[in-house]
């Protein structure tokens, strides 16, 4: 009973609805005293204080329908309250193998390449968006939150009976690796396929999915074992022209047919780990629907399209690329982008001047380009940036001080009334913050890695009030003066709820 209150009532509410205590008793009594089915009924009913509500769910015909599993029935009864919003988005989640650790950005892109969210805005902001419906889920004990990773990701997981309850929700319009249709094929419209099912160099189309018609997603959920056949590809954008997620992380492909460019309603292409395949067909430029486009580790890639400026609906896009510099015209058209991952580009030496286009930018992520030497000096048009994160760029050149990059560059300050996460990590070189950091009063989290020559913080950090996170690792002297109440730097960062700091 003390679990399910506490799910069930805000601190010192108890003594004034006694009533409902009592037939919460009666549901407790249902649930058999399982810990997940009592947080999730307690969750369901936090906002409802009527009392025929709580009549509602004890009295429910599903706890006779279900009497041998009333943990099922616990479950379907949250189900059945969510919001109409909320349902698919939790039936897409049964595509993933249990125990499975999810990550927001990756199925927030996936909600979106199928419709999930409703908006009648051209520039919402979708991140945001997908972690209100994350945060939702949660408050109703439906998905578990493992961690927060940066301001806009968290990582959360499914408890297995909740998934169970995601698998029969879903019904025949999910092939899953946790579960074939034995019937109605033609009903299914989202496929997860794993290393068991595309075993072997030569291995054909299984059965379960040539079986369908009309499918709209098709997930490898295997980041060691992709795709490894052409014929497997070809068939799959040959025969299924409505498909709006493809996913074909870990693969082993040369080249992507140039077919792919009829997948008109395309909106999701993952090609995350393709460590072999060294150029992509111009016709992927014909996408003119597509809104992720992920290249993380493609390290093989010589070059983006010359095209790739025509997908003009992009708002994701994560490269990895041999190239040195991006090809003209990349970004101007790319107005609606809202995340720029730059990872592992071994050669790449400038954005180009370019990317002050992208004026809808909230993130970008720029980490371990070796010969990155310079960013535009127009970035401070980026004024919806919100996160930005700069990793080990060696040769790097935001603020020149002699030959050693010193500091932080003064176009951050043209994102003070946006920027609400910053991470900045193995830059030896740094030796102070500016004192113009106690301008970004949005800032919520700020990461500090590997920066062994910064020795002190700057005044005014006391003005940083939404501050909610700092991390500060691989800076001794600096760890050194932020040590609780003796550190000199303590009294800037006291009013800072979560400090970490890690020699």
């Amino acid at each position: 009973m003390t679990l399910f209150k506490k799910s069930a009532f805000n601190e010192g509410e108890e003594p004034r609805y006694q009533q409902l205590i009592k037939i919460g008793e009666d549901i407790v009594k249902k649930c058999g005293g399982v810990p997940l089915a009592l947080a999730t009924l307690g969750s369901l009913l936090l906002s409802k204080r009527e009392r025929h509500h709580w009549l509602q769910v004890r009295d429910d015909e599903i706890w006779r329908m279900s009497e041998n599993n009333n943990i099922m029935a616990a479950l379907k009864l949250s189900y059945n309250a969510l919001p109409p919003h909320l349902k698919p988005c939790f039936a897409f989640c049964s595509l993933y193998p249990k125990d499975y650790e999810f990550d927001s950005e990756e199925i927030v892109q996936l909600w979106m390449a199928q419709g999930l969210f409703k908006s009648s805005r051209e520039n919402e902001d979708f991140d945001e968006m997908g972690l209100d419906y994350i945060r939702q889920l949660c408050s109703k004990s439906l998905f578990q939150l493992d961690n927060f990773d940066a301001k806009t990701t968290v990582k959360f997981k499914i408890h297995d009976l909740v998934h169970d309850l995601a698998i029969s929700v879903a019904q025949v319009e999910f092939s899953t690796i946790n579960f074939r249709p034995s019937s109605a094929f033609e009903k299914v419209r989202h496929v997860s396929i794993s290393k068991k099912d595309l075993s072997g160099e030569e291995a054909q189309v299984p059965a379960f999915i040539l079986q369908s018609q009309k499918l709209r997603t098709i997930l490898n959920l295997d980041n060691e074992a992709g795709i490894s056949n052409q014929y497997f590809l070809k068939t799959c954008i040959l025969r299924f022209k409505y498909l709006r997620a493809l996913d074909v992380r870990g693969s082993t492909l040369e080249e992507l047919p140039s077919s792919i460019g009829n997948l008109i309603h395309l909106r999701y292409l993952n090609l995350d780990g393709n460590t072999k395949i060294k150029q992509l067909p111009s016709s992927i430029c014909k996408l003119l629907n597509l809104q992720s486009l992920s290249l993380v580790g493609c390290e093989a890639l010589e070059k983006l399209p010359k095209g790739i400026g025509n997908l003009i609906n992009l708002r994701y896009l994560f490269i990895t690329t041999q190239q040195m510099y991006f090809p003209k015209g990349v970004f101007r058209r790319l107005t609606l982008l809202q995340s720029l991952f730059i990872g592992n580009c071994a050669n790449l030496k400038s954005l180009g001047e370019e990317i002050e286009y992208l004026t809808n930018l909230r993130q970008l992520w720029i980490g371990y380009c070796g010969n990155l030497e310079s960013l535009p000096l127009n970035m401070k048009n980026l004024t919806a940036l919100h996160t930005l994160v700069i990793l080990d760029c060696k040769k790097l050149e935001l603020m020149r001080s002699g030959e050693d990059f010193e500091a932080l560059p003064n176009w951050l300050q043209e994102s003070a009334n946006t920027l609400q996460s910053m991470a900045i990590g193995d830059c030896d070189n740094l030796t102070a913050l500016p004192k113009w950091l106690q301008n970004l009063t949005l800032l919520e989290q700020l990461v500090i890695e590997d920066c062994p020559k910064l020795s002190a913080l700057p005044q005014g950090m006391h003005s940083l009030t939404a501050l909610r996170k700092l991390m500060i690792s691989g800076c001794p002297e600096l760890i050194k003066r932020c040590k609780s109440e003796t550190g000199e730097d303590w009294s800037k960062i006291k009013h800072v709820p979560d400090i970490e700091l890690d020699d």
